[in-house]
């Protein structure tokens, strides 16, 4: 997806004959006093005037008759064919093709060639003579990147993620789609995005990876991650039932639902099912802070995943010592933690895969100019959190979440999805939510029991109608109709 290709010119300055600054700031568009500063910045003997010019400028420069005065040097220039594709995950090169962004920024060493140096006599007169040419130390290539992105997939990811912010009048979202049982990512997108071959016409805030670098409040998604918990530690049992009126006060704080409950009791996978509060928090104040706080950990929040791409949050899981009041409960309904959307994808996979967490990964090898491997960053073994036997009793639920509870609109006929809406209301800086500010999300996996992909997506602040249900779970089941469709996914014999 990146390339060097044909060169792109600029104009350097070798003295300062009288008039030159004159002559050459029109055909440059500068003023002369814009030159001249120039010139003064760069030393007596060499200065950049301009750089990246596009061809008529060149001509018109040389069209001066200035002489060595003003010389033409070709340099490189980094490209992106795909234009705006994978944009925040590739990233993009500056003027001197450094990395500053992506990719292009966490492997800048290894793609980064060597310049060779050499050493020549000259003349009275300044002339080089070739017979004394030596090369010192010869030039090297650099290193080439085999990445798990598949262009394909990075586009349906991209069109459906454009297609659902759309459609609810969002801000911007993400969408990502890994292999649950590799942690090789197929595809990133994130909205708003930017063309790399034009990266200075966007904002720089906008070149970030959303998806790695933001944090938000993951909501209903956590109640995997709290079942898992409770589940694993003997806290509650799996055909237990707790109470369910709609509304709970626990700990000087009120807990709603956010519809009326349909059963007067839930067992904990009915908890997931229809995605209770008021059942969340019962089973939350079971478990107890520090074992909670424990499972929190090991499934990867509050630390970095290790996705090679820069500026990765480590989202913010508080100490226990700071969970006061109905902080517990709220942490087990979603609220008053905050993660990362590749950490919450991570975490929800390992459950589809019989507990195993994996380490997400872009590059699948790092090749030399011959053509050799030497290097596979993605090569980690994945890492057992829970019993496979208790992550398999979650994924159970996560089944039902989609077949008759707050996900149906992710169903894929002849695919079993498993997956879990969330509905988070945004914080406010100083303090409580932002009135009608909420994210929804919907992840999962497919098809079940062995799924092949695992797929995350957020829509930001949709306007209208915001539950994951309705906004994300569609995205979802559309995705994942066509990437299983591309990868040649038999449909299994399970009907939604």
């Amino acid at each position: 997806m990146i390339h060097h290709p044909a060169k792109s010119t600029l104009t350097r300055h070798r003295g300062r004959p009288a008039g030159a600054p004159r002559a050459e700031a029109p055909a440059l568009r500068l003023t002369p006093a814009e030159v001249e500063t120039r010139l003064r910045r760069g030393g007596p003997y060499f200065a950049w005037l301009a750089r990246r010019q596009p061809r008529p400028t060149i001509e018109a420069v040389r069209a001066l008759g200035l002489g060595d005065a003003v010389g033409i040097l070709t340099e490189t220039q980094r490209i992106y064919p795909a234009g705006g594709l994978a944009a925040s995950t590739i990233g993009f090169a500056g003027m001197d093709g450094s990395g500053l962004a992506g990719l292009e920024m966490k492997y800048d060493a290894v793609l980064r060639g060597v310049e060779g140096t050499g050493m020549a006599h000259r003349d009275a007169i300044g002339r080089e003579l070739m017979q004394t040419q030596r090369i010192l130390t010869p030039p090297h290539d650099g290193n080439t990147l085999v990445l798990t992105l598949d262009e394909v997939v990075q586009h349906i990811a991209e069109r459906e993620l454009m297609r659902a912010v759309a459609a609810a009048g969002a801000r911007g979202g993400a969408v990502i789609v890994m292999d649950p049982n590799t942690g090789a990512i197929f595809a990133l997108a994130t909205l708003p995005s930017f063309d790399p071959n034009r990266f200075q016409e966007t904002a720089p805030e906008v070149w970030r990876n959303r998806a790695v670098a933001d944090v938000y409040e993951p909501g209903s998604p956590f109640k995997l991650i709290l079942a898992a918990a409770a589940l694993s530690s003997g806290a509650v049992g799996p055909d237990e039932r707790f109470l369910d009126p709609g509304t709970i006060r626990i700990n000087g704080a009120w807990i709603h639902d956010a519809e009326v409950p349909a059963h007067p009791t839930l067992t904990i996978g009915e908890i997931v099912k229809y995605s209770s509060n008021v059942g969340a928090a019962q089973v939350a104040t079971r478990l107890g802070r520090d074992r909670f706080y424990g499972y929190i950990r090991q499934f990867g929040f509050g630390s970095p995943t290790g996705i090679d791409l820069p500026g990765e949050a480590a989202g913010i899981i508080r100490p226990v010592e700071q969970w006061l009041g109905p902080s517990l409960q709220n942490i087990g309904c979603g609220q008053g933690t905050s993660v990362t959307p590749i950490q919450l994808l991570v975490a929800a996979s390992a459950i589809t895969t019989h507990a195993l967490r994996v380490h997400p990964h872009l590059v699948e090898a790092v090749r030399d100019p011959a053509g050799h491997t030497i290097d596979t960053p993605g090569a980690f073994q994945p890492q057992p959190v829970i019993e496979p036997e208790v992550a398999d009793r979650v994924l159970a639920m996560m089944r039902e979440v989609v077949v008759g509870g707050s996900g149906e609109k992710a169903g894929l006929p002849g695919y079993p999805v498993a997956g879990k809406t969330g509905t988070a209301q945004r914080p406010r800086a100083g303090g409580g939510y932002e009135p009608g500010a909420y994210v929804a999300s919907f992840v999962g996996a497919v098809p079940v029991p062995s799924p092949r992909i695992a797929v995350l997506v957020i829509v930001d602040r949709p306007g209208g109608v915001y539950s994951g249900g309705d906004v994300a779970a569609p995205a979802f089941r559309e995705i994942a109709r066509q990437v299983l469709w591309y990868l040649r996914v038999p449909p299994v014999d399970a009907p939604e």
